[in-house]
C-alpha cells in the first residue's frame, strides 16, 4: 500500500491499522472556486503506524472511513476540526464521535486561542513544517510525491502533539474542562447545512440602516441567494455579495447588483431578487424579524469593558486562553442578562470557573 490510497481495499487496510491503535489523525485538502461547497481533493489519514492520502477523485467506497470516524472507541485527531468534519460529513455521510481538536486543546494547555498548526507544532513539540505547496490545486492529477508528503505532514505529528497537550492540560488541571468542550464536535447537527431562512443572520450589512421591513427583505433575499446557490452549485457570493443584499434591504429595490453571473443567469437572478424584494416589502409588521445585532446601554458596555479585562486576568491564572472561555460578545450579553441560561458563561465549567463571580462583580440589574 502506497502513500496515495486509490482503492477501497487500501482504505480498509489503513483504517484497520488506525482502529488497532485506537486513534486516527485526519486533515483535508480541497479547492473552493466555482462550487457551492468545497471540492475535496484528498483526505489525509494517519496513526503511529503510518500516514496515507485518500484520493477523493477516484469515487471509491468510503464506508471504512465513515465507520472509523463514527467509532467512539477511536480518537479522531484534527487541528481546527469543524471545517474538516463538515467536509467529511458531506463526503462520507459520517456522524463523528470522540473528536480531539489540537487547536482547541492548545487553549487549555498554556497556548493562545486559534493557534495555527505550524506554530503549535514548533512551540509544543519542536517540529518545524515546511510550507512549500500552499498553492497546490488538490483536484489536479497526478499529484507529485512532494505534494503528497507535504499534505501528510499535517497529520504525521498529530498523535505526538495530542500527547503533549494532554500532559500540559493535566499539569494545569484543565483536562476535565477540555474534555467537556470536545463534546461539541459529536453528532451530525454541527455540520449540516444551515436553513436558508436563517442565512440573513450571517449577512454583513456594513453601513446599511435597516428598519423592521428592511430586515424582512434581507431575510428573503438572503434565503433566495442560499437556495439558488445550492441549486445551481455556485458560490453564494457569485449571486450577489453581502453589500448588494444589504442595499436591497435598505432601498427596497434591486439597484446595482455585484455578482459573477453572465447572460441569462444574471437576468434570471435579478428578476428573482426583484420579485423577492416586492413580496417581502409587504410583510406585515407582526412578522418582521428582530434585529439580530443587540444594542446595549452605556452602563452595560462599561461593565463589559471591566468584565473582559477581569476575564483576561482570571484566564491567565486558570492557564486557559481567554478566547476559549468567552469572546466579548458573550461577555457583554452575560453581564446584560446573567439569568440567560443559554449563555455559555451561565453553565458548565465556565460558570463554575468564571461565570458566577463575573455575575456578582459586573452583572447589570
Amino acid at each position: 500500500m502506497g502513500d496515495l490510497i486509490q482503492t477501497a481495499p487500501e482504505l480498509e487496510a489503513a483504517c484497520a491499522k488506525a482502529r488497532a491503535e485506537g486513534l486516527l489523525a485526519l486533515d483535508t485538502e480541497f479547492v473552493w472556486r466555482r462550487t457551492y461547497r468545497p471540492q475535496l481533493g484528498i483526505v489525509q489519514i494517519g496513526c503511529r503506524a503510518g500516514c496515507w492520502a485518500l484520493d477523493c477523485m477516484c469515487g471509491m467506497n468510503t464506508d471504512a472511513l465513515r465507520e472509523l470516524v463514527e467509532d467512539a472507541a477511536v480518537v479522531k485527531i484534527f487541528h481546527d476540526a469543524h471545517q474538516d468534519l463538515a467536509h467529511l460529513r458531506h463526503y462520507t455521510g459520517c456522524t463523528p464521535r470522540n473528536v480531539f481538536d489540537t487547536q482547541l486543546a492548545a487553549a487549555f494547555a498554556g497556548f493562545p486561542s486559534a493557534m495555527g498548526l505550524q506554530k503549535l507544532l514548533l512551540d509544543a513539540i519542536g517540529v518545524g513544517l515546511p510550507k512549500t505547496e500552499t498553492c497546490t490545486d488538490w483536484t489536479q492529477r497526478p499529484l507529485s510525491a512532494a505534494q503528497v508528503k507535504y499534505a501528510l505532514d499535517d497529520v504525521r505529528h498529530l498523535p505526538d502533539l495530542r500527547d503533549e497537550l494532554l500532559k500540559r492540560a493535566d499539569a494545569f488541571g484543565t483536562r476535565a474542562w477540555l474534555e467537556e468542550d470536545m463534546r461539541r464536535y459529536d453528532g451530525a447537527e454541527p455540520y449540516e447545512d444551515a436553513e436558508p431562512g436563517l442565512a440573513w443572520k450571517r449577512v454583513k450589512t456594513g453601513r446599511a440602516r435597516l428598519d423592521g421591513r428592511g430586515w424582512a427583505i434581507l431575510r428573503a433575499v438572503a434565503a433566495l441567494r442560499e437556495e439558488t446557490a445550492m441549486k445551481w452549485n455556485l458560490p453564494r457570493n457569485w449571486l450577489g455579495d453581502d453589500e448588494s443584499l444589504a442595499e436591497m434591504a435598505e432601498a427596497a429595490r434591486v439597484g446595482r447588483l455585484r455578482h459573477r453571473l453572465r447572460g441569462g443567469q444574471a437576468e434570471t437572478i435579478r428578476a428573482l431578487y426583484a420579485a423577492a424584494v416586492e413580496r417581502a416589502a409587504q410583510t406585515p409588521e407582526s412578522e418582521w424579524p428582530e434585529n439580530p445585532k443587540p444594542h446595549y446601554i452605556a452602563e452595560v458596555k462599561a461593565a463589559a469593558d471591566e468584565a473582559v479585562a477581569w476575564l483576561a486576568e482570571r484566564a491567565d491564572a486558570l492557564h486557559v486562553a481567554p478566547g476559549a472561555i468567552a469572546n466579548r460578545a458573550t461577555v457583554t450579553a452575560f453581564v446584560d442578562d446573567v439569568g440567560d441560561d443559554s449563555n455559555p458563561l451561565a453553565s458548565g465549567w465556565r460558570f463554575e470557573a468564571v461565570g458566577r463571580e463575573m455575575a456578582e462583580r459586573f452583572g447589570v440589574d
